[in-house]
């Protein structure tokens, strides 16, 4: 499931939590189990050490520390731990009573958080546990407290990490770009090399630089072809195909919205 922080945290905000328990798991190397289910309430798993890859309703999630998985009540689960050493984590269950939220249930649903390294989630998921192992009628408000400050902090570091993702992924599109831009490129096409569609691409592009992507290839081209008209005796023809513009009518009329001038009279001024 996509996730939108923005939306989860209003989604935790208004639900009614009510926590069952925390609990900490340790599974020997090796160690498969198919064809069982998830319990009849919502949980979430914090990776401590080792690595699995479990799915949730046939959907595959590789854990591993820096990361947070969540899954829903009742769902199909298989679970197998990999490498050499032992799987470790905690798991936080908990029942979402979210059936006056006119927005898409995050408690029913299965989907990953990446946080990186973070001891306060850490900090406040070993003392929930320790207040979730206690009898004592009074613990109940402080853990529902320390469950919404640890969502905070998760929420908060999914969201820097996606932005620190983003501006890699933005950079390395940038590059492409640059490196491409004589090539017949598309939104689309560079979109999907990042397994984004259209309108995610741009949204990260237009954040991390300011334009979109659209207009920041059409500047690359143009300004390619500024420097041919000024450096070589080509055709207006021959510099279309060259910054990437199969048509060269529409080159021109593109060059001359964007300058001012045509592509052939902006050739025939650099010789004044």
């Amino acid at each position: 499931m996509s996730v939108d922080i923005s939306e989860m945290a209003q989604y935790y905000a208004k639900v009614n939590i009510s926590i069952i328990d925390v609990v900490r798991v340790t599974v020997p190397p090796g160690r498969k189990c198919f064809g069982v289910y998830t319990p009849p309430f919502s949980g979430f798993v914090f990776p401590l050490r080792g690595r699995a890859r479990m799915f949730f309703d046939g959907v595959p999630y590789e854990m591993e520390y820096g990361k947070i998985f969540h899954a829903g009540p009742n769902m199909s689960l298989d679970k197998e731990v990999l490498g050499d050493s032992e799987w470790d984590f905690m798991v936080l269950h908990y029942q979402a009573d979210d059936q006056i939220i006119d927005k898409v249930s995050y408690g029913q649903a299965h989907f990953e958080l990446e946080t990186g390294s973070n001891t306060r989630i850490n900090d406040l998921l070993h003392r929930l546990h320790k207040h979730c192992a206690t009898s004592e009628p009074f613990l109940a408000l402080r853990v529902k407290v320390l469950f919404l400050e640890m969502m905070s902090e998760i929420l908060l570091s999914a969201n820097n990490q996606s932005r620190e993702s983003g501006r890699e992924m933005v950079e390395k599109a940038v590059t492409y770009m640059n490196m491409y831009y004589m090539e017949p490129l598309t939104i689309s096409q560079i979109a999907a090399q990042y397994g984004l569609n259209n309108k995610q691409f741009t949204y990260l592009f237009q954040r991390h630089t300011g334009i979109g992507p659209t207009e920041y290839l059409i500047q690359q081209r143009i300004g390619r072809a500024r420097e041919l008209l000024c450096t070589t005796r080509c055709s207006v023809a021959e510099i279309a195909a060259c910054v990437g513009y199969a048509d060269p009518y529409y080159f021109s009329k593109l060059f001359k919205k964007r300058t001012g001038v045509s592509p052939s009279s902006f050739n025939r001024r650099k010789g004044q």
